[in-house]
């Protein structure tokens, strides 16, 4: 490109990413004075079929601009409703050309079955959900595009990566992430036992803190060692969002429809969840039942054993556990190896405590790690997954909101926009 050509183009870009700006301050003044009158939210969320559908892509479009958090947040809970009422997800979301290797799934569970896949020469992990019966595959679509909505709005180094969603020949519905060849931290420190632990106890602990912190604040709901998996530089990831709770709207779960009381595995959950005198409504997960199951988690880490190993039987694991009966300390040479010691144990003691209120918050947990454990030698390098067909997904939509402007700004500022209402000039009942 000669001199004469660079200049026109940079004026081209320049104009063009004026023009997006224009755009994206009058969407913003809408979707504000829409969001914050609540008649008009309601009917907002009441939209279905291709009207739904519209509003969800442009409201996932316009969260992948450079967005300011206060609006980020606002625009995230209405997606995240809109997409569960409507049982639609934003058509950015879908992948194509994704193919499923090999003749059967590497892993699975009651609800979905995990496949390897291939996207342009590329390894992936593939969850595939499972129906039993007819009947239910409205309620599980709708909470699986919940899932789906949710995970994509998710970027954190120990957050595993979302890709997209994918459609089976058959009509099922799937979800991609990155194919973690080290697979789960259970799995991962069978092949490499003297691995030191405490700094994977801080990748999760980083990841929970993320998770607990966004708005709206995401309930995990089923943190136990084969949900972590490990990536490429070592690094903990926290993964299957099937039972991920957003805290102010329904349950996400796949397991149940209106409650998050029998999310998790019965091993990892907190004595406010097996309490059988408990009233059914304060049952539900919680911050700090996800606390208590991170510190059975750092118990699986540093003993090399499940949770309650030496009871065999889930009935007295729950009467145990209402008791206050905890794990005892390891005190074989394998946890003293991965790192235990006084100051870790106290802090695995303070997040399993009987009263939830006891427990520590992520950001406590972080920061007990960080003040009592030199990280500076820490020689881990962070991953970097590619996710670029994310931001090349859009332009295979015709009808995609902004499909020929995503990208033009990828280096753009933060657009933070602060209007009176009454200064907004509004079109029609969106």
């Amino acid at each position: 490109m000669n001199s004469t050509n660079a200049t026109r183009w940079k004026g081209t870009r320049r104009a063009l990413d004026h023009i997006l700006t224009i755009d994206t301050i009058a969407i913003d003044a809408l979707l504000q004075e829409v969001l914050r009158d609540p008649a008009r939210y309601r009917r907002l969320l009441k939209r279905r079929d291709h009207e739904a559908q519209s509003l969800l892509d442009l409201l996932q479009v316009r969260l992948d601009l450079p967005l300011h958090q206060s609006l980020k947040s606002h625009y995230v809970r209405a997606l995240i409703k809109l997409s569960r009422a409507s049982g639609l997800f934003p058509e950015c979301m879908t992948l194509n050309g994704l193919k499923l290797a090999g003749r059967a799934a590497v892993a699975g569970g009651a609800f979905g079955d995990i496949w390897m896949g291939n996207l342009g020469g590329q390894q992936i992990s593939v969850k595939i959900l499972k129906v039993y019966q007819r009947s239910d595959k409205n309620k599980l679509l709708k909470e699986f595009t919940s899932e789906a909505v949710t995970w994509r709005q998710l970027k954190h180094q120990n957050v595993l990566p979302f890709y997209g969603v994918f459609r089976l020949e058959d009509d099922r519905l799937c979800l991609a992430s990155p194919w973690m060849e080290n697979g789960n931290i259970v799995r991962f420190l069978a092949s490499a036992p003297e691995t030191k632990c405490v700094p994977l106890m801080l990748d999760i602990a980083e990841g929970l803190k993320y998770l607990h912190t966004f708005s709206p604040c995401i309930i995990h709901a089923d943190l136990k060692g084969v949900n972590i998996l490990i990536s490429q530089s070592h690094r903990a990831c926290l993964a299957d969002f099937g039972l991920a709770t957003a805290k102010d709207t329904m349950s996400l779960a796949l397991t149940s429809a209106t409650t998050t009381r029998i999310t998790g595995t019965l091993r990892w959950q907190a004595p406010e969840l097996l309490d059988p005198d408990l009233d059914e409504h304060k049952c539900n997960n919680s911050i700090a039942s996800d606390i208590y199951a991170y510190a059975c988690v750092c118990y699986e880490m540093f003993s090399g054993q499940l949770p309650f190993h030496d009871i065999k039987n889930d009935y007295r694991v729950m009467a145990a556990v209402t008791k206050g009966v905890r794990p005892s300390r390891p005190s074989h040479d394998l946890g003293r190896i991965r790192g235990l010691d006084d100051t870790i144990w106290n802090i695995i003691e303070c997040c399993w405590s009987q009263e939830p209120n006891d427990r520590l918050s992520t950001h406590q947990i972080v920061e007990s790690l960080c003040l009592s454990h030199h990280f500076a030698d820490d020689q881990r390098p962070f991953d970097e997954f590619d996710v670029s067909f994310l931001a090349r997904t859009p332009h295979s939509h015709a009808g995609h909101p902004f499909a020929s402007l995503v990208g033009l700004v990828d280096d753009g500022p933060v657009i933070n926009v602060e209007l009176d209402p009454s200064e907004s000039t509004t079109p029609e009942e969106l």
